[in-house]
């Protein structure tokens, strides 16, 4: 796909958005947010727009993707948990939930890899904020889930992974059962390695479930 983002900046964060096809500013839409992974960190405002993220330009929402300096993170279990970029994160996403094209009760979250880490750190602090996430090959510890049992989250992940292992998705899945988590889903990708990215971008039901989120 060849989309045309636009650049802003908030509090000197730099994001690209893209508006859907036939946008009219009358209307709500929902807002997703994207966290990438941490080789796109750096300060070129283009090289975090990769990874299957052009895939939200055929879906009918208001997609924003921060991109994280290269000496910081989006926090998360790798990361000491809550950072400097993190707490920037949530600042543009209220004032974008503000804003009277979004829908406030339609804010979600996708990450891949470092931003997936940082996403489930961000959801535990701040699920008020947001109507779903969908966490792509990221990590956290196993027992923090337990504050999300009645959250929806789809989280995939590769069989193969050895980058970012699976062991710990792995634990929150038999948690969730455990607990009764029935908004809890977890595709894991067989002979997928750590580009399962791949795979969650190209599911067909991943759209109209997000879509159907509110808080």
């Amino acid at each position: 796909m060849n989309l045309h983002w636009d650049l802003a900046s908030h509090e000197g964060l730099p994001y690209r958005f893209l508006l859907p096809a036939g946008y009219d500013p009358h209307q709500r839409y929902p807002l997703v947010v994207y966290l990438h992974g941490s080789g796109e960190r750096g300060d070129d405002t283009v090289s975090h727009l990769k990874n299957g993220v052009d895939t939200l330009g055929r879906w009918p929402v208001i997609a924003v993707a921060p991109q994280c300096p290269r000496d910081d993170t989006f926090g998360g279990s790798w990361y000491g948990g809550e950072s400097r970029t993190q707490r920037k994160v949530v600042s543009l996403v209220r004032d974008l939930a503000g804003r009277k094209s979004v829908d406030a009760q339609r804010v979600s979250l996708i990450g891949y890899s470092m931003g997936a880490i940082g996403l489930w750190d961000l959801i535990e602090r701040h699920r008020a904020l947001f109507a779903a996430a969908v966490p792509i090959a990221g990590d956290l510890n196993p027992e923090s889930a337990r504050a999300l049992v009645d959250f929806p989250i789809w989280a995939f992940h590769g069989e193969l992974d050895r980058l970012v292992r699976n062991d710990a998705i792995r634990r929150v899945a038999s948690l969730m059962r455990q607990l009764g988590g029935g908004v809890f889903r977890y595709s894991e990708l067989p002979g997928t390695g750590h580009d399962s990215w791949q795979g969650a971008f190209g599911n067909a039901a991943l759209p109209p479930w997000l879509l159907a989120q509110r808080r």
